[in-house]
């Protein structure tokens, strides 16, 4: 039976995923005497972490060389260190540049829990790897969470209400332990990760134009777009 719900490829979801980055941080910086346009860009901001977490478990599961793709990743978070901490700081320490990671080592870091995942056999050896690993992403932009929700995605990847249900689950988990910023700072729109799962629900399996554009743009607008915003920032205040 055929339905009219619409469906979405790989390239579109990181699309809209780059697009609500963008609204993110441009929120983040330039909008906070805007509480209704704050509000609004920064929930709609909080598709993209999850989102991306999708496309890792997906990349892994479809990359020809597991190396060369855990290579990109790791060679891209280092790439984006210094925008991240340009973005977030306006002085410089040496200690803030090595124990502030992008998102990108988090993403790195949950390719290396897949990859323990798979490739241990032990599996008190398997758990503690991966419990290992999920705490060193406590250096990372959406530490720990990001690494589990990869995790979830990849493990129940056959099984779509399983592998939303997991995932709603974990982002429960995160929105609750947002609870005293939600109070003492109005950060409701953490609730914005829930749109995750209509989002994703939509995707079709789908690669969309082979391009390389397309597979490399979330690697490349990163970093860049977090130098031009804070160099914008920076710019105003003078």
């Amino acid at each position: 039976m055929k339905t009219n719900m619409p469906s979405l490829n790989r390239n579109i979801l990181k699309y809209i995923a780059i697009a609500a980055m963008l609204s993110d941080h441009v929120a983040e910086l330039f909008m906070t005497d805007y509480p209704a346009a704050y509000f609004i860009m920064r929930l709609i901001g909080r598709l993209t972490g999850a989102t991306m977490c999708f496309f890792v478990a997906e990349g892994y599961y479809y990359t020809r060389s597991k190396y060369k793709y855990g290579m990109r990743l790791g060679m891209f978070a280092l790439i984006s260190q210094f925008a991240y901490f340009f973005f977030h700081n306006r002085t410089f320490s040496v200690i803030s540049l090595l124990t502030e990671w992008n998102v990108i080592f988090t993403f790195f870091i949950g390719f290396l829990v897949l990859l323990a995942f798979d490739k241990i056999t032990s599996k008190p050896v398997k758990w503690i790897t991966v419990g290992l690993l999920c705490a060193l992403s406590y250096f990372g932009d959406w530490m720990i969470i990001a690494p589990l929700w990869i995790l979830c995605f990849y493990v129940f990847r056959e099984d779509k209400r399983k592998r939303f249900l997991a995932f709603g689950i974990l982002a429960a988990v995160e929105v609750a332990s947002c609870i005293p910023f939600i109070i003492s700072n109005g950060e409701i729109w953490q609730i914005g990760v829930f749109l995750v799962i209509p989002l994703l629900w939509l995707y079709n399996g789908e690669k969309g134009s082979g391009n390389p554009v397309h597979k490399w743009a979330f690697y490349l607008f990163y970093p860049l777009h977090l130098l031009i915003l804070g160099a914008i920032e920076r710019l105003m205040i003078r």
